[in-house]
């Protein structure tokens, strides 16, 4: 019965050896200064870690808890964490360091007597433990004697099970591994085939909402603030427009740098920008546009274009225009716009004083010239020969209230034309 106990012992301390070795050469042992850190592979490519050191009194501890319950029954007990400690060590001090392979050389009783006087140096500090030290001695030396009973084709096997259970759980890791990249790639792929939709449904939220939108207090007041009456001082006069009758009527404007200055005093962050420049026969058109807390409004202005303070002219009128939108003077550009709504359209037979377009609102539209050409043409007269004449600019300079005087001359005519022919056939 004692004998097929020593027998498992012993094959339980070979396997511990074992395992011990091939940690060591896998390269599992680490020093954290005057501790040893042991990890042990095991599934899933997880790893456990246990601690290796020697307590106050001498004796070598490990932080297992195999090692605990079987110390106190065993003082001679190592696990193979301590034997993977020990094998490292002797790894270390031998010249030749290489990766322990199938040939490798057996393990000498001088050698390990050796490696474990210098694993465990002054481990013994009394007679049991001296006991203890002997007793593992001969365990050692009867593990050689083992050994080197072992056909060398037992050895190769020993090893090739420990390098595939090691592989086998590299094996494992790498399967996990790519079990999970693939669970990622179909995350992935799912997300990119959901996002379309998602877009759309989001597209119909955004329509779905109320069109009107909420304008921020800050900005609110703003435009309060632009919106009170200009001071007289500022507001300047000039000749505008010509009535029926050939009297001149004044119009009240401000001019630009009161607008600037107007703007500097309300909303200092305001800036500006031209969009546009158009050059319209002798006239230049400027797009400008007034941008104060991120609201961007634009405005139109007309000039010379032989002179350089036409287009600054240009520029400013429609600075200025742009402002009003903001509220800025608006009621002197109401008043005007009054003005010429109630001057009307011009008689039938007469023409303005002035046909040319004044901005590219006021630009003769692409349907009057059409109505203007098909009028010529049916009429018999060239478009462009009758409009010098009768207005002496071009067709495409007129403004819409010369394009609607001249397209009824046009049709007078064509009247002239119809009738005569119906007297000749007569």
């Amino acid at each position: 019965m004692s004998a097929n106990l020593a027998a498992t012992t012993d094959k339980k301390a070979i396997m511990r050896d074992k395992r011990a070795q091939g940690i060591a050469a896998m390269g599992l042992v680490t020093r954290e200064g005057d501790r040893f850190r042991v990890a042990t592979p095991t599934l899933r490519g997880r790893k456990s870690s246990y601690e290796v050191w020697r307590d106050d009194a001498g004796k070598v501890r490990c932080s297992c808890l195999e090692f605990e319950e079987q110390a106190l029954a065993d003082a001679s007990f190592r696990r193979e964490h301590i034997l993977a400690v020990k094998h490292s060590l002797l790894a270390r001090n031998t010249e030749a360091v290489t990766k322990q392979q199938a040939g490798a050389l057996p393990v000498t009783s001088s050698d390990v007597t050796a490696a474990t006087a210098q694993a465990e140096p002054n481990t013994n500090t009394n007679a049991s433990e001296k006991r203890a030290s002997k007793k593992a001695l001969n365990v050692a030396e009867r593990l050689v004697r083992s050994e080197r009973e072992h056909t060398e084709a037992a050895e190769t096997e020993d090893v090739d099970a420990t390098t595939e259970e090691t592989s086998n759980v590299r094996a494992l890791a790498k399967h996990t591994d790519i079990k999970e990249q693939e669970m990622n790639k179909q995350k992935e792929n799912t997300a990119v085939a959901q996002m379309p939709e998602n877009e759309d449904t989001r597209e119909i939220e955004a329509v779905a909402e109320p069109v009107a939108s909420v304008v921020p207090l800050a900005f609110t007041n703003t435009l309060r603030a632009l919106r009170q009456q200009v001071d007289p001082n500022f507001v300047k006069t000039r000749e505008g427009w010509t009535d029926r009758s050939g009297n001149m009527h004044m119009v009240e404007y401000v001019e630009w740098h009161a607008v600037a200055d107007i703007l500097d005093r309300v909303t200092p962050t305001w800036s500006h920008s031209v969009r546009n420049i158009t050059q319209i026969g002798d006239m230049v058109a400027v797009t400008a546009a007034i941008i104060i807390d991120g609201v961007t409004r634009e405005g139109v202005g007309t000039g010379t274009a032989e002179s350089e303070m036409g287009i600054k002219k240009a520029e400013h009128d429609a600075l200025k225009r742009a402002a009003v939108k903001f509220g800025i003077a608006r009621e002197l550009y109401q008043r005007e716009t009054e003005v010429i709504e109630k001057e009307g359209t011009t008689a039938q037979g007469q023409f303005p004083r002035d046909p040319l377009a004044k901005s590219m609102a006021d630009l003769v539209t692409p349907k009057q010239l059409g109505m203007i050409r098909a009028l010529a043409r049916e009429a018999g007269v060239d478009v462009e020969e009758e409009c010098q004449t009768v207005l002496r600019c071009k067709t495409d300079e007129l403004s819409k209230r010369a394009a609607s005087s001249f397209i009824d001359h046009l049709k007078g005519l064509h009247t002239e034309v119809a009738a005569g022919q119906m007297r000749r056939a007569s």
